[in-house]
């Protein structure tokens, strides 16, 4: 069994092992500060999708005039944190026992050094089926 000094036997690889970390480090920061940004985001056009699900649903089964549903999807997108509420436009359709609510916009999301767009596209339908 041979001793050698192991220092002497990877002289040569000093430092690699901190380069490597650090670049990784870099990376999953940047991708930390990017979920950091569009997560809220995306809570906010989840929460949306639910909130017009629901409202389509009641608003068909009690039989809801259109201009009274247009009021309260506007109070629903009111009452959350959008930077720019007015990004977001709705519409609502009735047709028959159906009733449609659909959401478009585009929210600016400001990264370091790029401005991405996210785009909100919500349609849900609901029938009165059957009451």
């Amino acid at each position: 069994m041979r001793r050698e000094n192991l220092s002497a036997l990877r002289s040569s690889e000093r430092g690699e092992g901190n380069t490597k970390f650090i670049i990784v480090l870099l990376v999953l920061a940047l991708i930390g500060f990017v979920v950091y940004k569009i997560m809220p985001v995306y809570y906010l056009e989840q929460q949306l999708d639910h909130d017009v699900a629901e409202l389509a649903r009641v608003s068909a089964i009690n039989g809801k005039d259109p201009k009274l549903v247009e009021k309260d999807v506007k109070k629903i997108i009111d009452s959350m944190t959008w930077e720019d509420p007015d990004a977001i436009e709705y519409k609502v359709d009735k047709k028959g026992e159906n009733i449609t609510i659909t959401c478009k916009g585009q929210v600016p999301i400001n990264l370091l050094f790029y401005k991405y767009i996210y785009k909100v596209n919500i349609s849900r339908t609901a029938n009165r089926g059957g009451y």
